[in-house]
């Protein structure tokens, strides 16, 4: 997961004791962040550089150990349950409480549901009702990512000059477009224990059904796109073992909130949505932790302005007015890209609408941040 600018936003949420352990997040806890980073974007094709998009201190970051670093100390005032599937969602009559019922039994009521539950949230679904408009939107994209390792001689050439050690990115020509990074480089001393992510997309309709249905097929189309590019796409995609088992096909999809029929009932402010639940985008502006943290901010402010009058005969209007004016901002904010990522995802695919991509224009930052 990249952090760029939604760093400032975080450093609003957590205690500068946890703050200043991110290192410890990192994919490589053992490369120092810059204070200033470039993400290079190459030509699958040559290897020639085409841009490099100028970024504030770009965090690679391991999603299992950014959560274990949030929930540093967290038993002092924070309760956590693991493993609990909403099934329905009830509204007290009143006007006050908000209650989630769940698949393994049980419930819980509280006065305010944020619900961040990814890309193909249920809370989602349960807002809108329509099925419909709650399911995410494919686009004309498909992708397969990979988990693999390497021997030692190979993982240090994938990390190796000219090669960046840690993220770099590669359209190609004949409309595909490669990532390679690093997934997990704890290890410093064994190289052969490493992990890398990558995966190569291409255009592909939204409404075809992919003809290779079996996870060795998959492996076989990937490793042949991957013939196409250099290194060090090439030789990753070569080294993968024919019958490499991490491997995921997908298509891409997103979900816009702003449009009329995604607009969702908050029940005088009891119930909304944030992260991927509201905002689910394709990935090629990297933008989506960011994103997140920014919602998690802006709703933490929300909170904030209404928790104290939980007692007063004006609470449900003071919540309702905050939950509002977060919505609003989040709303504007994330749909706009999710449109801005959807242009990049077509731009990344099409040699001759590449230099026009939104990321490349506009960088990686967002106009305004509250």
């Amino acid at each position: 997961m990249g952090l760029h600018w939604g760093m400032e936003p975080l450093s609003q949420l957590v205690p500068e004791y946890i703050l200043a352990r991110i290192q410890e997040a990192q994919v490589d806890p053992h490369v120092p962040t810059k204070e200033t980073d470039r993400v290079r974007f190459l030509n699958g094709q040559t290897g020639e550089l085409i841009k490099e998009i100028d970024s504030s201190k770009f965090y690679r970051l391991r999603r299992d150990k950014l959560r274990r670093l949030l929930l540093t100390d967290m038993e002092d005032g924070v309760e956590i349950h693991w493993g609990r599937t909403v099934e329905g969602i009830e509204y007290s009559s009143d006007g006050q409480t908000v209650t989630c019922r769940f698949a393994e039994g049980g419930s819980d009521t509280g006065l305010a549901l944020m619900a961040t539950d990814g890309p193909h949230s249920t809370l989602r679904s349960l807002l809108l009702l329509d099925g419909v408009a709650a399911t995410t939107t494919p686009i004309d994209y498909a992708a397969t990512m990979c988990l693999t390792r390497h021997t030692r001689e190979h993982a240090l050439f994938l990390r190796s000059p000219p090669h960046h050690p840690l993220y770099q990115a590669a359209p190609h020509p004949k409309g595909y477009c490669a990532w390679l990074s690093l997934l997990d480089g704890d290890d410093k001393e064994h190289p052969e224990n490493w992990t890398f992510f990558h995966y190569i997309s291409w255009k592909e309709g939204r409404d075809e059904i992919n003809p290779r249905r079996t996870l060795q097929e998959h492996v076989a189309h990937i490793k042949t796109l991957g013939s196409e590019f250099v290194d060090p796409w090439c030789s990753v995609f070569a080294w993968m073992p024919d019958d490499c088992q991490q491997v995921t096909y997908a298509k891409m999809h997103h979900w816009d909130p702003s449009l009329p029929e995604h607009r969702w009932d908050n029940h005088q402010g009891r119930v909304t949505l944030a992260g991927d639940a509201a905002h689910p985008m394709t990935p090629q502006r990297g933008q989506g932790l960011n994103h997140a943290i920014q919602d998690a901010f802006t709703l933490c402010q929300a909170i904030q302005n209404f928790w104290p009058h939980r007692r007063d005969p004006s609470f449900m209007d003071a919540r309702h007015a905050a939950i509002s004016r977060y919505e609003a901002e989040m709303i504007e904010r994330t749909g706009a890209e999710v449109r801005l990522s959807a242009q990049t995802a077509v731009a990344m695919h099409d040699w001759s609408k590449l230099m026009e991509s939104p990321s490349f224009k506009r960088g990686l930052h967002v106009e305004q941040q509250s």
